[in-house]
């Protein structure tokens, strides 16, 4: 065999896997799409919060997805990492702000997305205010381009209709299995921060707009978790909780273990550092928060969306 016909080979086959992976994102975005507008339906006052998380789940499943992380459902002033506990209870209210926040993969490939939904009209111009940063934000993203203009775009978006951007959420890069790594996007100037989006990197940009004082707070409720030592899981977690071993699991997603044991359980595990936890996390002077949110792929010359 040539050199000339070596190396023609080498690049078809990396052409050949970097299509199979746009491929898996696509698929795993059409997916997550469809499953959170089924979710944007069902949100009315009323509604358990537990049959909207699990309703946006089982489509994803059902498609032939797998789960990110949880489906959050965050209300108002809970901006993040809300998700029903086992037993949940929860109904949406008649005034409020419903945040679907859901992930599927394809073989490790994520997408991450999430939309708002105002339940009254008094509302909607928050909700607007976070959509378009949002889309704002997505016109000058391109290769090379820096992270704090980003956040600048965002934070004068969300400003110019009357509100504030969350200063301590943040869109993230995703690498494979790795839903939070390397650099972020934030939604405000930051101005020193000169990280550049770069080629081949895929990214979860997403605006959190509030009518509060634009900072959130972590609460001591958390129903979110992720493995950091699955050697020291006790065998009956362990067996549950082998496909989810780098990513975000639910507490209710564990069965056969009564609430009150399971919730200590959990709590003894994340003490010892075998579990990361997700506080639920609030906007700290109790204002109502929206949140949008999509996952891209920077290319040579823009981007793909998901």
């Amino acid at each position: 065999m040539s050199l000339t016909t070596y190396l023609r080979g080498v690049c078809f086959l990396a052409r050949f896997k970097e299509e199979i992976i746009v491929d898996a994102y696509k698929n795993a975005g059409a997916i997550l799409e469809r499953a959170i507008r089924e979710g944007e339906k069902l949100v009315k006052p009323g509604l358990p919060v537990l049959d909207l998380c699990e309703a946006v789940e089982s489509r994803i499943l059902e498609e032939g997805a797998q789960l990110a992380f949880p489906c959050n459902v965050s209300i108002n002033e809970v901006a993040a990492h809300y998700t029903s506990p086992p037993e949940d209870a929860t109904l949406i209210p008649q005034h409020a702000i419903v945040k679907i926040d859901a992930g599927a993969h394809i073989k490790g490939y994520i997408v991450d997305k999430a939309v708002s939904v105002a339940t009254t009209q008094e509302l909607k111009g928050l909700v607007h205010a976070a959509e378009r940063a949002l889309e704002r934000a997505l016109e000058v993203v391109k290769p090379g381009v820096c992270v704090s203009l980003i956040g600048e775009v965002i934070e004068s978006t969300i400003r110019s209709s009357g509100f504030r951007p969350i200063i301590n959420l943040s869109g993230h890069q995703i690498k494979r299995y790795q839903l939070h790594v390397g650099k972020t996007i934030p939604n405000f100037n930051t101005k020193n921060l000169l990280d550049r989006v770069k080629p081949g990197e895929v990214y979860a940009i997403e605006p959190f707009a509030t009518d509060g004082v634009g900072v959130v707070v972590a609460t001591r409720d958390a129903y979110i978790y992720r493995v950091l030592k699955p050697a020291l899981l006790p065998k009956q977690l362990a067996e549950q909780l082998k496909k989810h071993s780098s990513l975000p699991f639910a507490a209710r997603w564990i069965k056969g273990i009564d609430r009150t044991r399971l919730e200590k359980l959990l709590n003894h595990l994340s003490k010892r550092g075998v579990l990361a936890s997700y506080p639920v996390l609030t906007e700290k002077s109790g204002g109502i928060v929206a949140q949008f949110e999509t996952t891209i792929l920077v290319t040579e010359k823009s981007y793909i969306a998901f």
